[in-house]
């Protein structure tokens, strides 16, 4: 990641920086820009583990996917509802097996976080989703 990029210690900031880059043609500043978002999203969500925090990054990729597809900032509120009832990773299993999650697969790939997405979490850690599974 670009030194730039590392530096931004608020996500509002990583969006304008996004802007910016994209309108002066640095389009891989920008993407950088919009993971650094995520990233720094997630470390401010209180999480019980590792695997519970890749879960909740992933969420917020997601819905860094749905705001780029809609062109203005989108909640994935619903999948939020679901993690205040059952959990982040019931939340995160439940939204895997619905359609929508695989709608956002090629937007994620755009935006070069594919390794964000709600199945690259479950391959790292199959276990925690196996024994919710049964």
């Amino acid at each position: 990641m670009h030194e730039l990029v590392l530096r931004i210690k608020e996500p509002e900031l990583c969006y304008v920086f996004a802007k910016n880059a994209r309108r002066r043609g640095h389009h891989e500043l920008a993407l950088q820009a919009y993971r650094r978002a995520v990233d720094l999203r997630a470390e401010s969500h209180e999480t019980g583990s590792d695997v519970e925090h890749k879960a909740v990054r992933a969420i917020y990729a997601y819905e860094e996917a749905l705001s780029f597809n809609k062109g203005k900032r989108t909640r994935a509120t619903g999948t939020w509802q679901l993690v205040n009832r059952h959990g982040v990773l019931p939340a995160l299993l439940k939204r895997m097996k619905s359609s929508d999650s695989e709608d956002v697969l090629p937007v994620l790939k755009q935006l070069g976080m594919e390794d964000y997405s709600f199945n690259a979490v479950r391959a790292a850690y199959p276990g925690a989703f196996d024994e919710m599974a049964a």
